[in-house]
C-alpha cells in the first residue's frame, strides 16, 4: 500500500511541476516502472485515483479496490496486547464470517484500544460490537451472542 501512495505522490508531482497541457499516460508508465514499480502497482494506484471523484461525488469514505479484498489485517502490537488470545480469534472469526466489515473491525479496534481496562476479552468485545455496528439487528444478534467456556481455545470459534 505504501508503494501505491508513492505512485499517487509521484503522479500528483508530475501533474504539479510539469508546464505541459497533458502528460502522457504511457510515459508516466514507462517513468514509473522504471523506478522499480510493478504493473500491479501502478493499476492500483491510477484506479484509486480515477476512482476519486465517484466516490467524492457519492459521498463514500470508504475506498475499495480488488486487489485489496483478499488482503489481511494483522493486529498492531499494541492490539494485541490490550485484547486476550480468545478475543482475537473471536473478533477474526466475526470478521472471517463476514458478520463485521472491515470499517467495523477498525472501530472495535479502536474503541478496544482506548477502553480503560489492561486486557479486553469477549464480554467487553461484545459490548463494543454492539455500540459501533449501526444495524440494530446484527448489533443485537452480535452483542448478545452467547459466550462460550473460557476452556475453549481461540482457534475454535466459528468453526
Amino acid at each position: 500500500m505504501q508503494r501505491v501512495i508513492g505512485i499517487i505522490q509521484k503522479l500528483i508531482a508530475k501533474v504539479i511541476d510539469t508546464d505541459e497541457e497533458s502528460i502522457s499516460g504511457p510515459e508516466l508508465v514507462a517513468v514509473l516502472m522504471a523506478e522499480g514499480y510493478d504493473s500491479d502497482e501502478i493499476e492500483q494506484a491510477l484506479a484509486l485515483i480515477f476512482s476519486l471523484p465517484d466516490m467524492i461525488q457519492a459521498g463514500t469514505r470508504e475506498v475499495s479496490y480488488p486487489a485489496w479484498s483478499n488482503s489481511m489485517r494483522v493486529f498492531t502490537p499494541e492490539e494485541r496486547v490490550k485484547l486476550d488470545l480468545e478475543a482475537q480469534g473471536y473478533l477474526l472469526g466475526l470478521v472471517g464470517a463476514k458478520l463485521l466489515d472491515q470499517v467495523e473491525l477498525e472501530n472495535v479496534l479502536e474503541e478496544a484500544v482506548a477502553l480503560q481496562t489492561s486486557e479486553v476479552g469477549i464480554s467487553e468485545l461484545q459490548w463494543i460490537v454492539g455500540r459501533v455496528v449501526e444495524d440494530d439487528i446484527r448489533s443485537f444478534l452480535l452483542s448478545t451472542a452467547p459466550v462460550a467456556s473460557s476452556d475453549k481455545k481461540a482457534s475454535n470459534w466459528w468453526n
